[in-house]
């Protein structure tokens, strides 16, 4: 039986996903904010015979909590696949800042700390053919080195793009570990409360999303590739400064001193 932990899954492209996997009859470890966000996935994994989900409730924006969370489903046993699929917007409203109870910028608090904390904790539970899988994003914006925890000048989206940048990061270095991570821009606007909470217009839909994410999962061609960014299907160039190994370094161990 394979099992797979998936972030964000009580609704859009992680909600997806997660059924997606479910009608394939994998076992599914859910993280949610509130087990009541997971019964309907739960029922619906239930309906295809798929094994019941495990929900373990986790604030993905208190890394203390992601700690506690990932060390309860370790003890659960082995992962196949992990997919770090939540992250946080633009927000409605961009220029309110907004951080975790810690005092970190929320943005990146969800879309590269969390994830990098994930992938950290699991990494040494995986199967061997195991696979971490990071949605980011198209949208990508250089980092602020003086900077990180965005206090000056503060703009929710460019917050968010920043974030992505600071994931490929994340997931560059912990290849160079050995941790089996990638990163997928899933697609265009897809229609998810992040998207409507933007005011984006709709231009992909949520199975455009799923299709990509589950290539990167699933596909035995990309068996050994880590340290990878993929827009949607194909391999391809992150944002310039992912490639800095000064910059990265100094992210990256912001990001783990954050974590700590």
């Amino acid at each position: 039986m394979n099992t797979a932990l998936v972030t964000g899954a009580a609704s859009g492209l992680g909600r997806e996903i997660a059924m997606d996997l479910a009608r394939r009859g994998w076992r599914l470890v859910l993280p949610v904010r509130t087990a009541t966000r997971a019964h309907d996935l739960v029922a619906a994994a239930g309906t295809m015979g798929a094994p019941a989900p495990l929900v373990v409730e986790c604030d993905l924006s208190d890394h203390m909590a992601v700690q506690r969370m990932c060390h309860t489903v370790v003890s659960e046993g082995r992962f196949d696949l992990v997919v770090n699929n939540a992250a946080v917007g633009g927000g409605a409203d961009p220029t309110s800042r907004e951080t975790n109870t810690a005092g970190v910028e929320l943005r990146m608090a969800v879309n590269a700390i969390t994830p990098h904390l994930i992938a950290q904790e699991l990494s040494g539970a995986l199967t061997p053919a195991g696979r971490i899988v990071q949605v980011g994003s198209m949208g990508q914006l250089p980092i602020d080195l003086d900077d990180l925890n965005y206090e000056r000048d503060y703009d929710g989206i460019q917050a968010y793009c920043r974030s992505k940048v600071a994931l490929v990061m994340s997931a560059i270095e912990l290849a160079q570990g050995g941790v089996p991570v990638n990163v997928v821009h899933p697609a265009r606007e897809m229609p998810t409360r992040m998207v409507s909470e933007g005011g984006f217009p709709i231009a992909s839909t949520l199975d455009d999303g799923t299709l990509a994410v589950l290539r990167v999962a699933l596909d035995s061609e990309l068996a050994g590739v880590r340290g990878a960014y993929f827009h949607r299907f194909e391999r391809a160039e992150p944002h310039e400064q992912a490639f800095d190994a000064h910059a990265r370094g100094r992210v990256v161990a912001w990001i783990e001193d954050q974590a700590s």
